[in-house]
């Protein structure tokens, strides 16, 4: 176990090189100029040239790509990852500021879709070909192929502008009371969560038909034990292995999606600030949201990969 956890994390360094060299060569080819931007497009108010010379400079913008690629990741091994163009703010201190709203959105996100999922595939499988089951699967076809923005836009315009029942936009305050924070959370995480929810209910439902099947039910039935225990004691807890994997990896995709929900919701995690650093032209913050991103989509994987090879020991390598 200890040899596959170990060569499993020496695999993710190529890995996480291959990525930093894609971020930083998609990163480099966005049109626009950074520097200009930073000082304005009006050219009534253009700077002399000696201004943005030394701004390029300070900015290592001035050097050939290669030089930039690695002099970025120099400051990646000391834990730098630069200050924004915009606002002189360490970028990494900007994520790790608006990374806790980012991380509690997705948890939420994943609460919903647990709940939605698991009970719904299981009471499909238990009823296979009856109306719970064709309705679980309408409602898994139905999830997935909903867009993030169109769902967010239609619960905005019911529960906020129609019924006002919960609040169109921001997070909320600890200091109002935690209800405030839940009533702010309500609609992002239900849209973040909807489509998971469908893909692990269709999942949940195929690994429960196909535990059901299996000898040590049909024993288990046999016994007399009766079919709530049978379906929610003995099949599930076998049932839910691929699906909490695949839930894990889920999780990391959470975290990328919630760059279009946060926009839309006005939720100050580091996906809102990574689409103002875009309409800003600001580098640094781009490179440094992508990273950070990534970097927890990988370490999510790999804490998944080894749990996996706990759970189910013919999982190796080797």
């Amino acid at each position: 176990m200890g040899r596959y956890i170990l060569r499993r994390i020496l695999l993710t360094i190529p890995l996480l090189l291959g990525i930093s060299f894609l971020v930083f060569a998609l990163v480099n080819i966005i049109p626009g100029d950074p520097i200009s931007v930073m000082l304005g497009s009006n050219p009534l108010l253009a700077p002399d040239p000696a201004t943005v010379e030394q701004l390029r400079r300070q900015y290592g913008l001035d050097q050939p790509p290669g030089v930039q690629y690695l002099q970025f990741l120099g400051r990646l091994l000391r834990g730098d990852l630069g200050s924004s163009i915009q606002t002189q703010e360490p970028v990494l201190q900007a994520v790790l500021a608006r990374l806790p709203a980012t991380l509690q959105l997705a948890v939420a996100a994943m609460v919903v879709a647990m709940a939605i999922a698991i009970p719904a595939g299981v009471v499909a499988a238990a009823r296979q070909h009856s109306l719970w089951d064709h309705a679980a699967v309408f409602g898994s076809l139905l999830g997935v192929s909903m867009p993030n923005f169109w769902l967010a836009l239609l619960l905005m315009l019911v529960f906020s502008l129609e019924l006002r029942w919960l609040p169109l936009s921001g997070m909320g305050d600890w200091r109002d009371g935690p209800g405030d924070v839940l009533r702010h959370l309500v609609l992002p995480a239900i849209t973040l969560g909807t489509s998971m929810a469908a893909l692990l209910t269709r999942l949940t439902r195929s690994s429960m038909l196909e535990v059901l099947r299996q000898e040590y039910i049909r024993a288990a039935r046999a016994k007399g034990l009766g079919r709530r225990v049978v379906v929610w004691r003995h099949g599930l807890r076998n049932a839910l292995i691929p699906v909490l994997t695949l839930a894990g990896i889920q999780f990391g995709y959470l975290l990328g999606g919630s760059v279009i929900v946060e926009t839309i919701f006005g939720w100050p995690g580091v996906g809102r600030l990574a689409v103002n650093a875009i309409w800003k032209r600001d580098l640094p913050v781009i490179q440094g949201t992508v990273l950070i991103f990534t970097l927890l989509f990988v370490l999510v994987n790999l804490v998944v990969d080894v749990l996996y090879a706990y759970l189910d020991p013919r999982i190796r390598y080797d």
